[in-house]
């Protein structure tokens, strides 16, 4: 039983600055200009994963700068990229 709670201690740790992201203020802005960047850049004739994910960051940092959102004090590039993946996973399961 011990062994679960550090298993959970671990994973809580891990997703916590996650959760609090997309409760934030801004994490709702973030996930809706990912979602949209995403789709955008997976329509594109942009190539390659790398390239991809660059455009998709900068379409979101535009996007979010527009809104009036700063980058690095409201928002990070970490929250920005985990934001693009968690978009790409949504779209990959149809939602």
């Amino acid at each position: 039983m011990t062994w679960i709670k550090a298993v959970f201690k671990g994973v809580g740790g891990f997703l916590l600055p996650f959760v609090k992201m997309f409760v934030s203020a801004s994490g709702p802005v973030l996930a809706a200009a990912a979602h949209s960047a995403v789709r955008a850049v997976e329509e594109s004739a942009i190539s390659g994963g790398d390239a991809k994910r660059k455009e998709a960051f900068r379409r979101i940092e535009n996007d979010l700068k527009r809104q009036g959102i700063a980058i690095g004090a409201d928002v990070t590039a970490s929250m920005i990229n985990a934001a693009i993946e968690a978009a790409v996973q949504k779209i990959a399961h149809g939602r």
